[in-house]
């Protein structure tokens, strides 16, 4: 099969090969590296057809969203399998057919019963597999939640379906992690082990597949050469490409500063990279700002080559300047005055006389932000409204909702939330944040 131009072309060949050839497959990656751009292609038209040429018959692949889903449940999953089954083929196959699936999925949504619902999930895709022209893959997206909660049963019933049709049904799963470790498990269930040989972590963007997504993003203003600069500062990685695209996107054309810089400094680039770290575990974590600390040590090679398969290590070292300076700051921690409250927007950590605090949610860290910025300033409701919810929410968020706002912060930053000695409230006019705390 010749190469396609879906994105990430090379891994999508390889798993049209995979599933045209009646195997399932798995793909694996950490946020924002265009897992879902990648299923989501897989459903075209020019997917089907690169499909069909590998493997001599026609198929059907169908694009599971289950952020989608109602609940995380068993039945929240049959439900929104069947309903993207429906909206997809309800125009292609013959309308009996596209009835007798319609009550099927009004069956699951009604069902009061989880063996109603499974029963009927089991039903539709068995009439669906007997009487289809063609294959049908199942393109799963988001699974991580529903994995992790669906019971083996279930589990034992997507693999029993698997294996009634194993030259007609195939599954395509996207999630953070490899199946077993959703489930704490060092061992593959019957479920994953469908997946054992086509496993496959998301690779980073090469230089055209970095161009294509900046072009595609609609980045006109971008020059060719910000665009390799964009490439070289994110690394590949398709969440910090468009964040430091946008950054550069903004400035004037003749600009000759120091683009690495200026991104740096910018909120969305930083977010990126907390995404990425948030999900680490701390041994990954730790390994990584070992490797920071002190380069010329290394990691040991089982280290390596886990890293590598996260998409975080290139050669040996971090994937991205970006990222790196990040990581940098994580393992050299900030300057942290003993008093005071401080906030390193680049970590997004937060540090209380000299101790660092629990994470902060995004509009708790909004807010601190905003009082930051203002220190020693008092800031009314309009301007933390405005600053942290949005001009659009004025007439939408009271004064109870500042009010919880603040308090929650105020419990995150406060020894004592009762007797604040850093956010003080002055009735009627607002809030500060002071720098030097209020003595009782």
């Amino acid at each position: 099969m010749s190469k396609t131009d879906l994105p990430f072309s090379s891994l999508a060949h390889r798993l049209l090969t995979d599933l045209a050839a009646g195997s399932c497959v798995a793909i694996t990656g950490l946020s924002n590296s265009g897992k879902s751009t990648l299923m989501r292609a897989l459903a075209t038209q020019q997917a089907e057809q690169a499909y069909k040429a590998a493997g001599g018959r026609p198929a059907f692949m169908i694009y599971v969203d289950c952020n989608r889903a109602v609940a995380i449940s068993a039945q929240a999953f049959y439900e929104v399998v069947l309903r993207s089954v429906v909206e997809r083929l309800v125009e292609q196959v013959p309308s009996d057919l596209a009835t007798v699936l319609r009550g099927y999925h009004q069956l699951i949504t009604e069902s009061e019963s989880g063996f109603s619902a499974s029963l009927s999930f089991n039903l539709a895709l068995t009439d669906l597999c007997e009487q289809l022209d063609r294959c049908l893959c199942l393109l799963i997206d988001e699974f991580d939640e529903i994995y992790s909660s669906l019971d083996e049963r279930a589990l034992l019933n997507l693999r029993a379906l698997r294996d009634r049709f194993s030259t007609q049904l195939t599954y395509a799963t996207a999630t953070l992690r490899n199946l077993p470790s959703l489930r704490g498990q060092t061992f593959e269930d019957e479920f994953a082990e469908m997946f054992s040989h086509s496993i496959y972590p998301m690779p980073l963007l090469d230089d055209d597949e970095a161009m294509r997504l900046l072009q595609s993003s609609d980045f006109s203003s971008l020059t060719p050469e910000r665009e390799k600069i964009c490439h070289h500062l994110s690394g590949g990685h398709p969440g910090i490409l468009v964040a430091t695209a946008q950054v550069l996107a903004r400035l004037p054309k003749d600009w000759e500063g120091d683009e690495a810089s200026i991104v740096h400094q910018d909120p969305q680039a930083r977010a990126e990279c907390m995404k990425i770290w948030s999900q680490l575990t701390s041994e990954e974590q730790d390994s990584l700002l070992a490797l920071t600390l002190d380069v010329e040590a290394g990691l040991p090679g089982q280290q390596l080559r886990h890293l590598e398969r996260l998409a975080l290590l290139r050669q040996g070292k971090l994937f991205s300047p970006i990222f790196a300076e990040f990581v940098t700051r994580k393992a050299r921690g900030p300057e942290v005055e003993a008093q005071g409250v401080f906030l390193d927007a680049d970590s997004g950590d937060v540090w209380v006389d000299g101790i660092r605090i629990p994470v902060l949610t995004d509009l708790e860290f909004r807010l601190l932000s905003l009082l930051c910025d203002r220190l020693d300033k008092l800031t009314d409701k309009y301007h933390i409204v405005t600053s942290v919810w949005g001009e659009n929410y004025l007439g939408e968020v009271d004064d109870a909702r500042v009010e919880k706002l603040v308090s929650r912060l105020r419990s995150k930053i406060e020894s004592d939330p009762a007797n604040p000695r850093y956010l003080i409230t002055q009735r009627g006019r607002g809030y500060k944040l002071l720098s030097i705390p209020r003595s009782y």
